[in-house]
């Protein structure tokens, strides 16, 4: 659990406990919330499970009403006696012939249609064996991710419940949207209070009740939904604002684990032993974090909180950086040191100029793009568990994405890609001497926690042959319609992602050190369809191509003009 329960004291440790007795303990999950490829294939897979299911109601009900009346037919004929004493009545037996010939010629078609009714019923008793299918744990997934998207994205939990989406960073609306059930803001809620999301919680408890009185005088909830009556969540709201005003004064309104409003629901708390933030809200970047490097307790205290809190602000749109830094970039066209590059130069945009971070538009083809999607979309696998990670610093980290990894040789479309980069960039690429191309499709809410690429004496390389990860080349083979950006904290800047584009940074100094400004995070997809590919230039087979220079701080900067 990610709230420290040790803080806690009182009724608010007993409001907390009764809280993870309401979302429980769930069992294994497919982690289906973690890619969209996955859940636009349950889409399909549910509506032809519908389908079959209605024609199986269609023909059970014809043939229960049928042998309902061949069974009264019967019943009327024979009552209560048994056949020996109708025997060599000659009524009856006109009766029961009757009976048979009239009847059995309606009942006979409709049994012989329920045989495929049989096939479809054993087609969907043995669905879970086929498909992955959702359970408890996913839907636990999928509540948190909402939670979190809310949380980024300051989302209007009431005009999420009628089906908005409308922030800051989209301003866009669906004709046709998708609205929230009392039910299901309130399970949202329960899941928020249980991953640390306080304040948000509270929002979405507030908003199912709000949904309670409007559908007061019809059936709290339909379907398979939670028993939430009005009274039941007015109860959880008055524990979940105690327990996030409890927080919010020992703790403070943020911390690697817990997020709260900056100010208490109640209206009288008494003061608590909360650390100040005002540092916290400081933008630290460039050389500014390079000057606090040295201090180890600021490291220890105070770093990781504001790297989080600067991927927030950056995923919401904001560039930290000062304009006399902004005004320095740059965009043209570029062929690098390539002679084949000069008859069709790629448009390149410098987003930094140290650390070195381009993006290079219109990379892929939108035909490619769809090739590469039909091939890995079959085989995404969720990176090492469920649906988490281990963070660096050992904890767990929530990351909603699945991936896959292909090789150039195979694939055209993924050599090609290469081609065109490395000439770019003058690079070698083959699959021999680098990592295969990562493909990576994200899911609800779809992140990834700021985190480095290269891998560090601490951790081997996952190739020997390519070695340490010397560049990143991050290609967005579809972009979503809203969130997703790449972030770099340390920078204070980030990338919104566009179709086709690449975005091009390198990971290490000359002296072989990595480069920590280069940390870097995926925002959660707050609308649409994400996928990626991931290219990692192997530092083995570039030291021909680019020896190392004298200057050990040294760093690249390629493609230039």
């Amino acid at each position: 659990m990610h709230y420290k329960m040790a803080t806690m004291h009182g009724t608010e440790m007993t409001s907390l406990v009764f809280f993870i007795i309401i979302v429980g303990v769930a069992c294994d999950g497919h982690a289906l919330h973690t890619s969209w490829a996955q859940i636009d294939q349950l889409w399909k897979d549910e509506a032809e499970a519908i389908a079959r299911m209605r024609t199986t109601i269609h023909s059970l009900n014809k043939l229960n009403e049928v042998l309902n009346r061949y069974v009264a037919s019967w019943e009327e004929l024979a009552g209560s006696s048994d056949f020996e004493s109708r025997s060599g009545d000659p009524a009856a037996a006109y009766s029961l012939l009757h009976h048979v010939s009239r009847g059995w010629r309606h009942v006979d078609p409709l049994l012989q249609e329920a045989k495929g009714v049989f096939s479809d019923i054993e087609h969907l008793a043995s669905r879970a064996d086929r498909e992955l299918l959702p359970n408890a744990e996913d839907l636990i997934g999928a509540s948190e991710s909402l939670a979190r998207l809310a949380h980024v994205y300051r989302l209007n939990t009431t005009e999420l419940a009628r089906g908005g989406l409308s922030t800051a960073v989209d301003q866009q609306r669906d004709s046709a949207q998708h609205t929230l059930s009392m039910s299901d803001l309130a399970n949202i809620g329960l899941v928020a209070i249980n991953k640390g999301f306080f304040g948000v919680a509270v929002e979405f408890l507030r908003a199912a009740r709000s949904r309670a009185d409007i559908h007061a005088h019809t059936a709290l909830q339909a379907g398979f939904g939670g028993d939430y009556t009005p009274q039941r969540l007015d109860d959880l709201i008055n524990t979940a604002v105690r327990v996030h005003d409890h927080v919010l004064a020992m703790r403070g309104p943020r911390s690697l684990t817990h997020a709260t409003a900056p100010r208490p629901y109640a209206k009288a708390r008494a003061r608590g032993t909360a650390t100040s933030t005002s540092e916290l809200s400081e933008v630290v970047v460039g050389t500014e974090f390079l000057k606090r490097h040295v201090n180890s307790t600021w490291m220890r205290n105070y770093r990781q909180l504001v790297e989080l809190q600067q991927v927030e602000r950056l995923c919401r749109g904001e560039d930290l950086r000062p304009a006399e830094v902004t005004s320095q970039l740059t965009c043209s066209y570029m062929a690098g040191s390539s002679t084949w590059l000069l008859l069709a130069p790629f448009k390149v945009e410098v987003l930094s100029q140290d650390p070195y971070i381009t993006i290079v538009y219109e990379v892929m083809k939108p035909r490619e793009a769809e090739e590469v999607k039909a091939k890995a979309g079959h085989l995404l696998q969720t990176p090492h568990n469920a649906a988490y990670g281990n963070s660096e610093n050992g904890t767990q980290s929530g990351w909603t994405l699945k991936h896959t990894w292909l090789q150039g040789k195979d694939e055209s479309t993924l050599r090609n890609l290469g081609l065109r980069l490395g000439q770019l960039i003058d690079v070698v690429l083959d699959d021999a001497v680098s990592e295969p191309y990562m493909v990576a499709n994200y899911g609800m809410g779809g992140t990834y926690e700021a985190h480095r690429d290269t891998h560090g004496p601490a951790r081997r390389p996952h190739s020997p042959v390519a070695g340490e990860r010397l560049a990143t080349l991050l290609t967005y083979v579809e972009a979503p319609r809203a969130g997703g950006r790449t972030v770099f904290p340390w920078v204070g800047a980030g990338v919104t992602p566009a179709e086709g584009a690449t975005v091009i940074w390198w990971n290490l100094l000359a002296s072989h050190e990595h480069d920590f400004l280069t940390r870097h995070a995926a925002c959660p997809v707050l609308r649409g369809h994400k996928w990626i590919i991931n290219k990692w230039v192997g530092y083995k087979a570039q030291w021909r191509k680019h020896p190392c220079p004298a200057d050990p701080a040294r760093k690249m900067q390629l493609p230039c003009a």
